[in-house]
């Protein structure tokens, strides 16, 4: 059998869209599993993160039995406070129950704002 040339392009890029198509699940499914992560610990553990912007954050890190709350910039680590992981378990159920996983992050925000910025009770 002869094919001509469009055929034979035709064939090139069914069997390229193929391949690139399997990779991806390929990627997804590894992904999925947890395979591929660069740095395995056993003693650390990135519960969250929240970006405030280009190379800048607030992370949420289990470090052994602690759990703490750190600002991230892409020159410095910043403790800024230590968190109760019971607190952290409970306000994840409650979030998980509505369906909202980011609802974590958001009131978690708040918090922040209530141990940072305290409203003033002596003003009216």
């Amino acid at each position: 059998m002869c094919m001509g040339s469009a055929g034979l392009f035709l064939n090139f890029l069914w069997a390229m869209l193929l391949v690139v198509a399997l990779a991806y699940v390929a990627a997804r499914m590894l992904k999925k599993i947890g395979i591929g992560k660069t740095s395995p610990s056993h003693y650390l553990e990135q519960i969250d993160y929240l970006p405030l912007g280009p190379k800048r954050g607030i992370a949420i890190v289990q470090i052994v039995d602690k759990t703490v709350c750190i600002g991230v910039t892409d020159t410095q680590i910043s403790l800024l406070m230590e968190l109760d992981p019971q607190v952290l378990t409970e306000r994840a159920q409650e979030t998980a129950s509505f369906g909202h996983q980011s609802a974590t992050l958001s009131q978690f925000a708040e918090e922040m704002k209530k141990r940072f910025f305290p409203p003033n009770e002596d003003k009216p």
